[in-house]
């Protein structure tokens, strides 16, 4: 799991965080009743668990039309060996915990789903229940504990696993890019935005980039952060990197401006959206942001290059009419590939233990070219190795623009485990597998460019409209 996704959740913490319990590395018991459960001659039925209602709808129901538009795309095509595949029970958890965990029983033990195939909610407390009774789990990973690793038949979107404690590469990939003298790292005082700057720390110690300011211990939601700001002022920060929310985040950008800060790196791990970008365009320019997929802005940028993307944008646009790329509309769509390769893989024989243990034996799951490859032999119980890519983008304007990228990729790729000593400001070659997949190079890879270069130079078109 990556920090941005890992923070993704956080503001969904912030105000559900009463009623949600901690929860361990989970040991299950897992039994193989129901082992067809949901499987038709010319059928599968399927159910989902997102929050729809509650406190984060816009959060986390984009993933439903993910999983929509695959399901229909793959069901306009004759489905997957004669059966067509209905999503019939798409459950809301209210963003709830315990209403999570009822949810997860009914889609088993009421409705018989085969699988469930688009899980996106802070509160996955099914999570153990679904893993108990072996049941095929697909879905939004942005809960940063271990609800994920219940066990093997546990998919997150892009892997289950993460280590919070592991150098935070691209963060320190960024500064030295920059030339950072000096940095400052903000957190809530919420253990899930704290793990989601552990890393960022310790890569700057390890990499010799000075931590001027760092603050753990924000009160969340936050509402006043001139004291951070003017203590970043005087220390001559270069570059902030922020674990808040999106709210959170345009209070820092705002807060710099009005200190004279407008000149300084924010890297920050939430807000990737184009509806933010359109609501909060001054405090948003010239932030980057830190991806685990290819950004939605080389559908335009590179077409035919990064197909999966292409076709994300295309089907999302086809059927369900009105519904933006976002980050979790794709973890529904990357669920629901993932599912549906694992059906090819079996054939006509489809069981749960059959299609568990098909997954768990693919080394390089892309989603077609939307993501970096995930191996689910090890997906469950530690990080993929031995890179780590990720994707940069800078706002620009009203635009959101891929930057850096080796080519012909727009990823850039980190070693795994870190090296022992900096500097780290060059990045590994592309491992195989990583996207593009047997295409020429990608326009948007390299240094990043500016508004007005992208502007006047139409062949280099760097910065196009979001998705």
């Amino acid at each position: 799991m990556s920090t941005s996704r890992a923070l993704m959740a956080l503001l969904a913490v912030v105000v559900v965080a009463a009623g949600m319990a901690a929860c361990g590395n989970v040991t299950t018991t897992t039994s193989t009743a129901g082992n067809t459960d949901g499987v038709f001659p010319h059928k599968i039925v399927l159910g989902g668990l997102a929050s729809l209602t509650g406190p984060l709808p816009a959060d986390f129901a984009p993933a439903f039309a993910g999983v929509r538009a695959y399901l229909d795309m793959v069901n306009a095509e004759g489905g997957v060996n004669g059966r067509r595949l209905d999503f019939a029970y798409p459950l809301d958890d209210q963003s709830s915990p315990t209403v999570d965990a009822s949810q997860a029983r009914a889609l088993v033990d009421q409705y018989h789903v085969f699988a469930v195939v688009g899980v996106a909610t802070p509160s996955f407390s099914g999570a153990s229940f679904l893993a108990s009774h072996d049941v095929p789990t697909f879905g939004y990973d942005v809960n940063p504990n271990s609800q994920w690793l219940a066990g093997p038949s546990l998919f997150g979107s892009t892997g289950s696993y993460t280590d919070f404690t592991a150098p935070q590469l691209q963060a320190v990939y960024l500064a030295e890019k920059h030339h950072v003298k000096s940095a400052a790292v903000l957190a809530y005082d919420i253990s899930e935005s704290q793990q989601g700057c552990e890393g960022v720390v310790n890569g700057f110690h390890r990499y010799g980039i000075p931590i001027a300011v760092e603050d753990m211990s924000i009160p969340a939601p936050a509402t006043n952060l001139y004291s951070d700001v003017a203590r970043m002022r005087a220390a001559g920060v270069g570059m902030v990197v922020s674990c808040l929310d999106v709210g959170g985040n345009v209070l820092l950008s705002d807060t710099m401006h009005q200190e004279g800060m407008s000149g300084v790196t924010q890297l920050w791990f939430d807000g990737y959206d184009q509806r933010d970008l359109e609501q909060f365009p001054v405090a948003m320019d010239g932030v980057y942001f830190l991806l685990q997929q290819v950004p939605f802005e080389v559908a335009k940028l590179d077409p035919g290059v990064y197909p999966g993307m292409d076709e994300f944008v295309s089907m999302l646009q086809r059927y369900e009419p009105g519904s933006l790329p976002s980050v979790a509309a794709l973890a529904g769509w990357t669920s629901a590939a993932l599912f549906v390769k694992g059906l090819r893989l079996i054939g006509h024989d489809v069981t749960r233990t059959r299609l568990v243990a098909a997954l768990n034996r693919i080394t390089d799951f892309t989603a077609d070219g939307v993501m970096p490859p995930v191996d689910w032999r090890t997906g469950h119980d530690r990080v993929n190795g031995p890179t780590n890519c990720s994707a940069f983008v800078q706002v620009q304007g009203d635009r959101f623009v891929p930057v850096y990228g080796t080519p012909p990729s727009v990823l850039s790729c980190f070693p795994v485990p870190p090296p022992a000593k900096g500097p780290i400001a060059r990045v590994v070659p592309l491992p195989a597998g990583v996207p593009p997949l047997g295409t020429r190079g990608s326009s948007q890879a390299g240094e990043p460019t500016t508004t007005k270069s992208a502007t006047a130079r139409p062949s280099d078109a760097r910065a196009v409209s979001g998705a």
